[in-house]
């Protein structure tokens, strides 16, 4: 197995018993929950930022929405594939 690059962090007592009690209720490793944990945070920082911009751009967005709903449907390509066979992967 290739040897991946660590390195040590300094936590409080109480922050490392709860990351231990974690990973024990998770069956995974310490540095498995950390990681996850990073994971998690950096998913959050996104749709905070989503969010943001939707609160700064939304009534542009709805607004564009509500042009492409106007649009009249006649002579618009039909993308209803169910009559495809199963497995299938190409557009009639």
């Amino acid at each position: 197995m290739a040897s991946v690059g660590t390195t040590t962090i300094r936590v409080r007592r109480s922050t490392h018993e709860r990351l231990q009690k974690e990973a024990e209720l998770a069956g995974k490793s310490v540095t498995q929950v950390l990681e996850e944990a990073t994971e998690m945070l950096e998913e959050q920082r996104l749709l905070a930022d989503l969010v943001r911009l939707y609160e700064q751009h939304g009534h542009e967005i709805r607004e564009e929405m509500k042009d492409w709903l106007d649009m009249p449907s006649d002579g618009l390509p039909d993308d209803d594939w169910s009559d495809l066979p199963a497995g299938g992967d190409e557009k009639p």
